[in-house]
């Protein structure tokens, strides 16, 4: 309904005269004026309006569908869907313009429960194809923590936005419902509620070995843990306890555990194997390798049988198998192996600088030559990674460099090896980086983008700090 209605059209004069020349309004104050040409609307018009708004509400409450389709019907006139020509509501007969049903929204008797509050978060497409593939997605943190996406092998950290607004959700999807004949409700309840959005970084390459090593160290398994059996059994971590507190991705932590010294019982606990424990064994083993009589255990020849045959109780048959899978390497054809000579050399290295951090050459090689089997040959190169050789005014020192125990954080290492020494290669610093860098390429670029360099003067690129 039209609330203007001009009675005649006015002649043209000036606004300020009309204005000042206007009389006042005479008679009954339900009077209307024309003085202006527009009849102005009463206070009884305005008491229908809020009355049939009233009617309105209590209609839409109780679900009365026709009341309210036949009120907005005749009440919304910038709806021009409701008032089409008969020659356009052919063209358009049965689309969404002439159906019937009204969306009615109501709060679920849930909403207020701690339950209804969601996080809207902007995701990778990556992590849309892991969740079709059926892969979870896990945020996972401590509350000190930035929250980070896992999925199976991946993690992502979060950036959290506030927002002042709150989005109320819908967890049903909007659809257009068939025509009625006669007018009714379409209810959607509305059932959560929204007061932050997130958006997903790109994917770490690195994994968060700090907080694992340290959690795991904790109730590391020690040499003389037999003397306390019992309380140690209680000990370790499962692996569901690990992902509850280290911000990485299944995968990511299994990847982690393999570089460790880390051994899983049969009880499902994961337990770090001291530096102790290991040294003892590896003592042991190198004696029953020394030893002209025992056939059971050579540097060619090592089963599981021979060594559980020669190695006290307080060495667990996991601990053994752990030895053989990760310092060794397999027989083809044969429930043996055969232990490298490098990586006895390298073990036997930590075992004696673990403790001194650093000696004089001379005194490691003859230290390290005392307990190596007869004939084996060491090399300068075999302590690429975890140590390093420098010069000093009484002669050459080997400094212990192990990544087990280097800072866990990139950076952090970075500064230590600069510190220990100003100029490194590439493929000097690669070694003291491959427990926490997923691949070379990640860690190279890292390199190329955080670290200063200056050229030798053979044109090799030699880094010297950290930006």
């Amino acid at each position: 309904m039209n609330r203007f209605i001009t009675k005649t059209k006015p002649q043209q004069t000036n606004k300020r005269d009309v204005a000042q020349k206007r009389p006042a309004p005479v008679g009954d104050e339900n009077t209307p004026t024309a003085s202006s040409g527009i009849i102005q609307e009463s206070p009884n018009k305005k008491a229908e309006e809020t009355s049939l708004m009233a009617k309105l509400h209590t209609a839409i409450r109780h679900g009365d569908a026709q009341f309210t389709f036949d009120t907005l019907s005749k009440n919304r006139p910038f709806d021009n869907a409701m008032n089409v020509s008969s020659r356009t509501s052919k063209l358009f007969k049965n689309t969404k313009f002439f159906q019937k049903t009204m969306t009615k929204m109501e709060f679920s008797p849930s909403y207020s429960a701690p339950g209804s509050e969601f996080m809207l978060l902007s995701v990778d497409e990556s992590v849309v194809n892991a969740f079709k593939e059926g892969q979870g997605l896990t945020i996972r943190g401590e509350t000190t923590d930035e929250a980070v996406l896992c999925t199976d092998d991946s993690t992502f950290p979060m950036k959290i936005i506030e927002s002042a607004t709150t989005v109320l959700l819908l967890h049903n999807s909007l659809e257009a419902p068939d025509s009625p004949t006669l007018p009714n409700f379409q209810v959607e309840m509305i059932d959560g509620k929204c007061y932050a959005t997130g958006e997903l970084c790109p994917v770490v390459d690195v994994l968060n070995v700090g907080r694992l090593k340290d959690m795991l160290r904790e109730q590391e398994l020690r040499w003389d843990w037999k003397d306390r059996e019992e309380e140690e059994k209680l000990k370790g971590y499962r692996l569901r306890d690990l992902l509850d507190s280290v911000q990485m991705s299944v995968e990511e932590v299994k990847t982690a555990l393999i570089d460790l010294p880390v051994v899983k019982f049969p009880n499902g606990k994961y337990r770090y194997l001291s530096h102790k424990f290991r040294g003892e064994m590896l003592g042991l083993i190198v004696e029953m390798i020394d030893e002209d009589s025992n056939n059971d255990v050579k540097l060619e020849s090592i089963s599981f049988v021979g060594l559980r045959k020669h190695l006290p109780e307080n060495v667990p048959d996991q601990v053994i198998e752990w030895f053989l899978k990760s310092r060794c390497e397999k027989i083809p054809d044969k429930n043996e192996y055969r232990l490298p000579e490098e990586n006895l050399i390298r073990d036997l290295t930590v075992v004696i600088l673990y403790g001194t951090g650093k000696m004089p050459l001379n005194q490691f090689s003859e230290l390290l030559g005392k307990i190596l089997p007869f004939g084996v040959e060491v090399k300068e190169t075999v302590f690429e990674g975890i140590a390093d050789i420098s010069d000093a005014s009484f002669g050459k020192v080997i400094t212990y460099l192990g990544p087990e125990d280097l800072p866990d954080t990139i950076k952090e290492r970075m500064l230590h090896l600069f510190e220990y020494r100003k100029l490194w290669s590439m493929e000097q610093l690669r070694p003291y980086f491959k427990d926490v860098y997923k691949s070379k390429v990640s860690f190279d670029k890292y390199v190329v983008q955080n670290c200063e360099y200056s050229l030798s003067e053979t044109g090799e690129m030699l880094y010297c700090g950290v930006r």
